[in-house]
């Protein structure tokens, strides 16, 4: 039990440092590619300094719910403040999309008139964030299969090193062939980019506050492997919505014909559960006789063997 415990205070270090440098290391990087941007009067690296200021919010976020888990609840909140990075989440989203739209705009403008630009400064811009990202990408590749929060980070952090790899070839269509045109056409490729991205962070966070149930989780999924359990006749009344950005819970009523067997069917349902990163589990046990009203109107699931 003390090793396990330690194993996660040393854990919760890692990370802890992985977003605070990957946070740091993001931040430098789109001053330097928002100055350049400005200078040279390039859109694309304009538009991918847009891109990075998600990276830094989606970081931020992380860390955010990273944090907000370990805040205790209270008498007013009993689940803490976890919901606030749902909430960020969804402001954040709409932030982006008002960003990426100017970009978007200006891109176009470029395609419609070219205008000269360092196709060098451009690469060796770009060039720093392919590195930047790529190691911030490193930082959380140790803890990524322990959190989804965390794999998010670290395969979104992999694709933006592939955008910024878009701009450095940009660039050097724009040093060698004079290809001017490549600017605009970039920034508005990388706008697509970052509105996907902008479009799902809405939905998710936008399901999450409305309490539906999370794209990662199958419900009927979720229902077999609750019936699955030795022990589990039938099962109704399953609710699962997000607490935060990073945890799921779920609670349910479940039929079963001995009672006694409520320790070991509880603790087994918990385990897998977890499996499936549904953290939190409330669970209602009945019999046969003791069936709740509500569950003719919803319809008991049962046991396929029964």
């Amino acid at each position: 039990m003390t090793h396990a415990h330690n194993h996660q205070k040393e854990s919760e270090k890692i990370l802890n440092r992985s977003f605070i440098a990957g946070i740091c290391l993001n931040l430098v990087y789109v001053i330097i590619e928002t100055i350049y941007g400005f200078t040279e009067n390039s859109t694309s690296l304009l538009s991918d300094a847009v891109h990075n200021i998600g990276d830094i919010s989606g970081l931020l976020l992380a860390f955010l719910a990273f944090k907000l888990v370990k805040v205790k609840s209270s008498s007013k909140f009993t689940y803490g403040f976890k919901k606030g990075s749902i909430l960020a989440s969804f402001v954040n989203s709409i932030l982006l999309a008002f960003a990426i739209g100017a970009i978007a705009w200006e891109g176009i403008q470029k395609i419609a008139e070219p205008k000269q630009i360092s196709g060098l400064v451009v690469i060796y811009v770009a060039s720093v964030g392919v590195g930047i990202n790529f190691v911030s990408a490193i930082l959380f590749k140790k803890e990524k299969d322990h959190d989804l929060n965390v794999k998010a980070a670290y395969l979104h952090l992999l694709i933006d090193a592939l955008v910024s790899l878009g701009v450095v070839l940009s660039g050097i269509l724009i040093y060698y062939f004079d290809l001017y045109i490549m600017d605009g056409i970039t920034a508005i490729v990388v706008a697509m980019v970052v509105l996907y991205s902008s479009v799902s962070l809405f939905k998710d966070s936008l399901i999450a506050i409305l309490d539906g149930i999370p794209e990662s989780v199958n419900l009927a999924e979720i229902k077999n492997i609750i019936l699955n359990v030795t022990g589990v006749k039938g099962v109704h009344h399953v609710h699962i919505w997000g607490l935060s950005t990073s945890e799921i819970a779920l609670t349910s009523h479940i039929l079963i014909s001995d009672l006694t067997q409520i320790p070991r069917i509880k603790n087994s349902i918990k385990q897998q559960l977890k499996e499936c990163y549904i953290q939190h589990c409330t669970l209602e046990f009945e019999i046969d006789s003791e069936v709740c009203a509500e569950a003719t109107k919803v319809g008991i699931i049962p046991h396929p063997n029964q």
